[in-house]
């Protein structure tokens, strides 16, 4: 199958899937998904193995985009009215999820200690795609949804944290030594650090250069251009397309005059994206593996929902 009746199966099947969904009053992105799983390897294999490699450029372009449009929540006017309860409920939820299944993979499921930590700072994670479809799609507004969406961003940078001293106490588990705690946290801070100030600097060149832009359709192409360059360079210095696209949408959000009108041009041509990116999420979904998961994977999903809510919780309190 060529690509264009690949990328059209994906635009025209996701859209319908969505719209049948709605019906059921389920959000859109449920559509998306179930056809992808219905139309990938494990059931019809419409989308083959090959294609989804293919399209990985899919993923990353609809990462980078909502990772821009989250990044708008983090304007100086905003954390101020929402206080330091959100970096609370941000930092609780995450460590409250890989506490929680760590310690059901150790104790209950007697997971050596290095693979209930790794399981525990996977379970960390919170995927920010869905979560900003969802609030886009029911058009939500307020302080649950600016606190949502906060904390969603703030997780990115707490989860390569998590997973970097996870990762390395399982290292030093495995190898039986010890090594300097500080060069294991030294990494990933530099990670993030180096991530946000390539974001930063991209961000004032775009909040520069954008206000001089006469039409949408320069200010569109300059955007997608300057979003995208952010993703590429981020890819090849290994470090995290995600927070830097974050830094980026966020110094536009802070010091762009023009700031909204550049959210707004990539809100108006962004749905083709998402639409494909989540029909290839769910073809991508291993279906025929859940069966062998069984009793572990379910205790997973319990104890990472379990934690979290026990975090935000204590967070918001």
């Amino acid at each position: 199958m060529n690509l264009l009746l690949n990328g059209s199966l994906l635009l025209l099947l996701g859209l319908l899937s969505g719209k049948i969904v709605n019906k059921a009053r389920f959000p859109a992105v449920t559509g998306y998904l179930l056809i992808g799983i219905l139309i990938g390897p494990s059931f019809f294999n419409v989308l083959t193995h090959e294609m989804l490699r293919a399209s990985i450029w899919v993923s990353h372009a609809a990462l980078s985009l909502i990772a821009f449009s989250i990044g708008a929540q983090f304007t100086v006017r905003t954390l101020r009215r929402l206080g330091k309860s959100v970096l609370w409920i941000a930092f609780l939820e995450a460590l409250g999820a890989a506490v929680v299944v760590t310690a059901v993979m150790f104790s209950i499921f007697k997971q050596t200690l290095p693979t209930a930590l790794l399981f525990g700072a996977i379970a960390s994670a919170t995927a920010p795609a869905a979560t900003l479809m969802v609030v886009r799609e029911y058009r939500a507004r307020g302080p649950l949804t600016d606190t949502l969406l906060a904390v969603v961003a703030i997780d990115d940078p707490i989860c390569v944290m998590n997973f970097a001293i996870a990762s390395g106490i399982a290292s030093m588990l495995l190898a039986g030594h010890v090594t300097s705690l500080g060069g294991m946290i030294l990494r990933p801070v530099l990670e993030i650090g180096t991530a946000i100030v390539l974001g930063a600097v991209l961000g004032v060149g775009v909040s520069f250069i954008g206000e001089r832009l006469k039409t949408q359709a320069e200010l569109l192409t300059f955007m997608l251009g300057a979003i995208f360059l952010g993703s590429g360079i981020a890819l090849e210095a290994n470090i995290s397309p995600l927070l830097v696209n974050m830094a980026l949408g966020s110094t536009v959000g802070n010091i762009a005059r023009r700031g909204e009108a550049m959210f707004d041009v990539i809100r108006s041509m962004d749905t083709p994206i998402y639409v494909a990116f989540f029909t290839l999420s769910g073809a991508g979904l291993h279906v025929e593996l859940l069966r062998s998961v069984g009793l572990l994977g379910v205790a997973y999903l319990v104890a990472r929902v379990a934690g979290k809510i026990l975090g935000a919780a204590l967070g918001a309190s």
